[in-house]
């Protein structure tokens, strides 16, 4: 349908366009100089200025034509497909099956096979084209993922149905339940697996530490299940310089049995443990029997010092945060007793803090740090006395307003910051923690320093830097302009329930200031550990001579596995600086990497390895859950079925009504005034009254 809008009553424009019609008649009829063309030839000419006269005033109006149209849209079925090993343990030939059935859909408008939309779902939900075979193989089940992705992608659309092909067994996400009141449509549900319980001894978890130091005992606990069973079995754990075994028993009951194993670490690097419990008559599932433990041991710990001239609660937070990690030995101590001229080989690295440069015995501690080469970071106080800071050459200047007086600046991340990448979810906490006490006054940096996080007042983020980090020829360094950080750990807390961020940002902040930076032009970082559920993604930095990052860099990645086999990966350079690599998903095994590079004609090279570890979820209480997809599909308005009842699944689809195409109407509106034929039209009629009059002999 189309019409015309004015921007004007109708009234008014008829009034005006009668006007104008009459005058232009008038026009030629009063007009001593017409007199003389035949009556005729007059009207002609009063038409053809009538006509441009209305055409202009008409434009002045600013007419819009609306065009409204109609589309039809066909409603579609979904499909979800649980693509987890349990599935398809219990149904080799369920995929052709499903494949088959879909073909058979009535597909004329109206119907059910119309339009349909088929997806696989295990950890992630990924949507399955016509032909493509179906795998079987996802260790993982996320149903609640899965449908709270389609709820997003097909909110607003017409959806006829949404069928769910699954054993009901979950072991990622949500409860799918929780979600039936999002699916917009009816959810049916075919009920896959078998819900008879077998008899099976199970490895149900294994609880250890990744990391391990050489020489040391850590422990290894293994929660075992037993369903149908009663009796004896034995457990066994063997890998490098292991071999060791415990007698358990199980009640009949099906409660858990916990045993725990004290293993002692002999050989650095990545060391795999198998853990082995006995079958028992007549189990049918013994792949749940085995699990392996991978543990990475490291040779020895970066020894830490924590000090400052008196007890601080930054103090404490950053002892907690340091301890925490393997990797660190972390001592505190009383400025007062911290002896002159330790060296590194008593101190990998050390943090002062409430660091004051009036105060003799800082400096003096810090002076003998940094002679020895001992990378140093300074918290420091900002009530103190700055007036001396120049002649420390720390690289930067306070200018303070009076001593004492302080301000209260949050930090914001320098998003061009080339050392290394903070943790996910780092800005978020940056965001909410509350903000340090630093010194208030005009500072100025050095170029040495570069800028981590900014000071955020009020909501806006600054120029003067809250934390640095410098990297010169003496060494590596950091300086934090405020104390608080504190309360930063104890918010995290209680924001995530765990400490894990503010331990992540102080441990590589500590890994800064301990690796050599006379090898640090090119750095990799790999996980040492992943399940085979995640994906593996690499990070690199390169530096040029200077220590600036280098953008042009190419990084080649071998990746091979335990037979030889070599998968050639690029890194692609990172919107946040460096260089990342997403290589997917690997298959449980141990993985050797080597990345190379060439920077400034000198080639670069990093090794490791990852070991990706077999997730076992599937596995375990393999029984179907049909009591939940019943409860699913009632609350979505659905049924449930078995893989035999698929023709009445389509018969209740066809009934339903809901694959009725559906008419949607749009309204766009044209601007008339921007039309250029009007423009050639107005040309027109100028041009024929003109030659009309010339043919007349008049002007």
């Amino acid at each position: 349908m189309r019409d015309v809008l004015l921007d004007a009553p109708f009234i008014q424009v008829a009034l005006a366009l009668t006007f104008v019609v009459v005058a232009a008649a008038l026009l030629y009829r009063i007009d001593k100089g017409n007199r003389h063309l035949h009556g005729g030839l007059r009207g002609a000419l009063g038409v053809v200025r009538a006509l441009t006269l209305a055409t202009i005033v008409l434009l002045m109006f600013r007419p819009v034509l609306r065009v409204e149209e109609s589309t039809t849209r066909q409603p579609t079925l979904i499909v979800l497909q649980d693509a987890s090993r349990s599935v398809g343990a219990d149904h080799e030939d369920w995929g052709n099956t499903l494949d088959q059935w879909l073909s058979t859909l009535p597909s004329e408008p109206g119907e059910p096979g119309a339009a349909v939309s088929v997806y696989a779902f295990g950890a992630d939900l990924t949507q399955k084209e016509a032909g493509e075979t179906w795998t079987f193989d996802d260790p993982t089940t996320d149903l609640s993922t899965a449908l709270d992705v389609i709820q997003g992608q097909w909110a607003g659309a017409p959806v006829g149905a949404v069928i769910v092909a699954t054993d009901g067994r979950f072991n990622r996400g949500r409860n799918p339940e929780s979600m039936s009141s999002r699916i917009p449509a009816p959810l049916h549900t075919i009920a896959l697996g078998d819900t008879t319980l077998q008899k099976d001894i199970r490895i149900l978890r294994l609880l250890h530490n990744d990391v391990a130091g050489l020489g040391n005992r850590f422990p290894v606990e293994i929660e075992l299940g037993a369903q149908g069973y009663k009796g004896p079995s034995e457990v066994r754990i063997s890998g490098t310089g292991t071999n060791l075994s415990q007698e358990v028993n199980f009640d009949g009951s099906g409660a858990p049995v916990t045993v725990q194993f004290l293993i002692e670490a002999t050989e650095p690097g990545l060391q795999r443990y198998s853990i082995r419990v006995g079958t028992i008559e007549a189990e049918e599932n013994t792949s749940n029997n085995r699990r392996t433990a991978v543990i990475d041991i490291i040779e020895g710990r970066k020894r830490i010092l924590l000090t400052g001239p008196a007890p601080h609660p930054d103090q404490g937070a950053w002892s907690n945060a340091l301890s925490s990690n393997i990797n660190y030995e972390v001592a505190v101590q009383d400025l007062s007793e911290v002896e002159p001229g330790e060296g590194k080989e008593r101190w990998d690295a050390a943090f002062l803090f409430s660091f004051d440069p009036a105060d003799k015995d800082a400096v003096r501690t810090y002076s003998s740090f940094r002679k020895a080469g001992i990378p140093v970071g300074l918290i420091m106080d900002p009530q103190g006395d700055f007036s001396n800071l120049s002649s420390l050459g720390l690289g930067f200047e306070v200018k303070a307003v009076r001593q004492g007086l302080t301000t209260d600046p949050r930090g914001g991340v320098n998003p061009a910051f080339p050392h290394f990448s903070l943790s996910e979810g780092v800005e978020e906490w940056l965001a909410e923690v509350p903000p340090l006490m630093a010194p208030f006054g005009e500072t100025s940096w050095g170029p040495a320093h570069t800028p981590l996080l900014f000071q955020r007042i009020g909501g806006i983020l600054t120029d003067d830097p809250l934390l640095t980090v410098t990297q010169t020829a003496e060494g590596r360094g950091m300086v934090l302009m405020g104390e608080g950080s504190w309360r930063w750990r104890q918010v995290g807390y209680l924001r995530t329930g765990s400490h894990d961020v503010f331990d992540d940002f102080a441990g590589k902040l500590t890994q800064f200031l301990t690796s050599d930076p006379g090898v640090d032009r090119f750095r990799v970082e790999s996980p040492r550990i992943i399940n085979e559920d995640q994906r593996l993604q690499m990070q690199a930095r390169a530096y040029d001579a200077t220590l600036q990052p280098f953008m042009g860099a190419d990084i080649a990645l071998q990746l091979s596995d335990s037979t030889g086999t070599q998968f050639d990966y690029r890194f692609s350079a990172a919107t946040s600086g460096g260089y990342a690599l997403d290589a997917g998903r690997w298959p449980e095994g141990t993985y050797t990497w080597r990345a190379t590079t060439d920077i400034g004609g000198t080639t670069f090279e990093r090794s490791g390895a990852v070991e990706v570890r077999a997730i076992e979820l599937e596995q375990n209480g393999r029984a179907a859950d049909h009591a939940t997809l019943q409860r699913l599909s009632l609350s979505a308005g659905g049924i449930t079925i078995s893989p035999t009842q698929l023709d009445s699944l389509t018969g209740v689809m066809t009934a339903s009504g809901r694959f009725t195409p559906e008419r949607d109407w749009s309204e766009s509106l044209q601007d008339i005034i921007k039309w250029k034929v009007l423009v050639y039209m107005l040309l027109g009629l100028l041009s024929v009254e003109w030659m009309l009059r010339r043919w007349a002999g008049t002007y």
